[in-house]
């Protein structure tokens, strides 16, 4: 297991603000179902940039249910995966084998050495069932509003260029002026932080709003908000949510996923837990419809 645990400290170790600089970086790919077939689109800006997409290049898959190591038994072109100048574009697309029956709903696939095993893991996986509740909400509303106002103040949530409710909420940021909700919200086993939640938080302040994955511990926040944009994108009910930790002492994976095929293609989200705080790894959607021509 040592390969593994080294790739996923480098993993880990990525900045807060963005998923990956390069599509793949770290040897992250975000892993699709499409007719029974599994794929990875290399979405890379270079020629030939996903090296590891040709024929031969093993994954460990992680999904729903569990983990398995796939192998890449082809590689083609193929369309579905994104578009430019409003249309769909044909990428080198990696065809993955394995057993899928022991993955159920692929999310992440990470590159792996020829010699790596699977044996002697202790790795743990979870789905996520919601649990927001009015209690949850009598617990840690006070301190979501006061994150959102602090967040309006150093801009990292962004009121709207024409929205003229932005001037009076600076003036007077007022709690009230605030409408809080929580999507999406479930216990997770995190070592160090004994009341773990995790929140998919909406906040709307006049015509503005903000979408955001949390980590709190009972009455508190820890780290910042992870922005989960939603223009677009799925809402947060189409979204399901797993943890898969690796050597199963409490430093889960977050892994959001799509089943059902929403209007503007599945997405894959990734989050890395830690009792300092949850850190972005990967954020993909497919686009087999061209958004950026709405």
């Amino acid at each position: 297991m040592y390969f593994f645990l080294v790739g996923l400290t480098l993993i880990f170790g990525m900045s807060n603000g963005i998923a990956q600089e390069v599509y793949g970086a770290k040897g992250l790919f975000p892993i699709y179902d499409a007719n029974g077939q599994w794929l990875i689109f290399d979405k890379t800006s270079l020629p030939g940039g996903a090296q590891s997409l040709k024929p031969g290049g093993r994954f460990l898959v992680i999904g729903s249910a569990g983990a398995e190591i796939f192998e890449v038994v082809r590689a083609s072109n193929a369309f579905g995966g994104a578009c430019s100048a409003r249309k769909p574009i044909r990428l080198r697309t990696g065809i993955l084998k394995g057993s899928q029956k022991s993955v159920v709903d692929p999310i992440l696939a990470i590159k792996v050495a020829a010699n790596f095993s699977l044996r002697g893991s202790h790795a743990t996986y979870q789905l996520l069932r919601n649990e927001v509740s009015e209690t949850l909400y009598q617990t840690i509303s006070t301190a979501l509003t006061a994150a959102i106002i602090d967040e309006t103040s150093s801009g990292g949530f962004r009121f709207k260029a024409d929205d003229e409710g932005a001037v009076d909420f600076r003036r007077d940021p007022r709690p009230e002026k605030i409408a809080v909700k929580i999507d999406f919200a479930a216990k997770v086993p995190l070592a160090g932080l004994p009341s773990a939640m995790i929140l998919i938080t909406s906040a709307q302040i006049s015509n503005s709003s903000r979408r955001c994955l949390r980590l709190a511990n009972a009455d508190k926040l820890i780290g910042d908000c992870l922005e989960m944009p939603s223009d677009l994108m799925a809402e947060t009910g189409l979204l399901h949510f797993a943890t898969y930790d690796p050597a199963g002492k409490g430093n889960p994976l977050l892994l959001g996923y799509t089943t059902e095929a929403p209007l503007w293609g599945h997405e894959r989200w990734g989050f890395a837990l830690r009792a300092s705080g949850p850190k972005l790894i990967l954020h993909d959607a497919m686009d087999p419809r061209c958004r950026e021509g709405f």
